[in-house]
């Protein structure tokens, strides 16, 4: 076998493999007697068809076939010979020449690109500032989370805060609407996860009380059967609770594993200045991959692109209900999805070459070991016994995935603690 590289461009290049004949007939030879012990011709025990007949009968059949095995049994070892890589499955373009046999594969690969300095990378940030105010909205956010939900007192109608369950039917010109209507709907007054113009209504129902509301639905609401429409609801309040929220002070602090107020002040400013420290650190990685990538040529292969966006719709129409739209109405926001994600798909790759390229030339690795430790944290995080873990990351080929993973924090990690960061002053 011998193999021949071309480079079209930085992600495109053309292998051709040329096979001995003594290969092409080695292949024909066993599909010939494979037809020979299967082909039923008429006038003709099996096993006793001549060859020539075979040819005849399956003479089509024989050249694909023989087309199929060539690349089934040296694409691989081409590939390897070769030390080329694809990023999808290649193109083959067979070779039609009497004396030459053999194909040439087209492949797109992830390109070879010139690295920039990438240390020593200028990043400016705000400085990370833990207000009195913060600590006290996150004890606040607390105080919510710890609230007792108890029944209403007195004949009080519903406020903001309260926890309601209201029956509902929604109607046009008088007809009831399907769908749009539930026994028992329960929402926190005040969430604003309803229109203002319900939820406005509501607010002073008694239990048991009936109520009429007009609500006008925009044209942009999600639901298409309601949209630019005014329905009538008639309502009815059936339970109204109310949140007790507990006392803050030190025995709160206590049920919440602090010895008093000042410790658990004290843990939520260190919470809160971890968190922010987080954020800035994703915005510094930002910034520096913005330069990288800005400061480099990269060419990103069509087919891992289409792969990338595909995915990202996939991902993205799993998140919608497609039932209640038509199929003119699907086609568009698929397309429209389509355009959105192919430039943050584009830009993600370009990325993860980046970073690829980067971790090649520093020797950051992860090795079986580093997979292991990893594996479990997350069952530790999860709460889950290691051995499921692992199963499932070999179950669905995930191992690799987490090494990839592992070798990119390490990557932005050492980018961010080689980059120059300056804190506004």
């Amino acid at each position: 076998m011998k193999v021949q590289v071309e480079n079209v461009d930085s992600i495109k290049k053309k292998v051709e493999v040329t096979l001995p004949v003594e290969k092409i007939n080695e292949l024909r030879e066993r599909i010939y007697g494979e037809l020979q012990k299967q082909a039923k011709i008429k006038g003709f025990r099996p096993g006793k068809v001549p060859r020539s007949m075979i040819t005849s009968y399956y003479k089509e059949y024989i050249t694909d076939e023989l087309k199929k095995r060539m690349v089934q049994e040296t694409m691989f070892d081409a590939l390897e010979e070769a030390k080329v890589n694809p990023v999808g499955q290649p193109v083959v373009d067979f070779i039609d020449e009497a004396d030459k046999h053999g194909y040439v594969l087209e492949c797109e690969v992830i390109p070879e690109i010139e690295l920039p300095a990438y240390k020593g990378i200028e990043v400016e940030v705000e400085p990370i500032e833990v207000t009195d105010d913060d600590v006290a909205k996150r004890i606040e956010g607390l105080q919510q989370m710890h609230a007792e939900i108890v029944a209403k007192e007195g004949d009080r109608g519903a406020q903001k805060g309260d926890l309601v369950i209201v029956k509902y039917q929604g109607y046009e010109d008088g007809k009831p609407i399907k769908g749009v209507g539930t026994e028992a709907y329960p929402m926190e007054l005040g969430s604003s996860t309803l229109m203002p113009e319900f939820e406005n209504e509501i607010f002073g129902m008694k239990e048991n009380e009936e109520k009429e509301i007009t609500v006008s639905f925009p044209d942009d609401y999600p639901d298409k059967d309601i949209a630019n429409k005014t329905l009538q609801f008639k309502v009815t309040m059936k339970e109204i609770k109310e949140k007790r929220l507990p006392e803050v002070n030190d025995e709160f602090a206590k049920d919440l594993s602090f010895e008093n107020m000042e410790a658990l002040q004290k843990g939520m400013r260190e919470e809160i200045h971890k968190e922010k420290e987080n954020l800035r650190n994703k915005g510094i990685t930002q910034k520096i991959m913005d330069t990288l990538i800005g400061s480099a040529e990269i060419l990103v292969p069509r087919i891992l692109l289409e792969k990338r966006v595909e995915a990202m719709i996939e991902d993205a129409k799993s998140r919608f209900k497609p039932d209640r739209l038509t199929a003119e109405e699907a086609r568009a926001i698929e397309e429209r999805f389509r355009k959105d994600f192919e430039k943050s798909a584009e830009t993600r790759i370009k990325t993860e070459i980046m970073i690829t390229k980067i971790s090649e030339k520093e020797g950051i690795k992860a090795d079986e070991n580093d997979v292991q430790e990893r594996i479990k944290k997350i069952a530790e995080d999860a709460k889950r016994p290691y051995s499921d873990v692992r199963s499932f990351y070999e179950q669905y080929n995930l191992l690799s995935n987490l090494q990839s993973n592992i070798i990119e924090e390490r990557t932005i990690n050492f980018l961010r603690d080689n980059a120059m960061i300056k804190e506004k002053s």
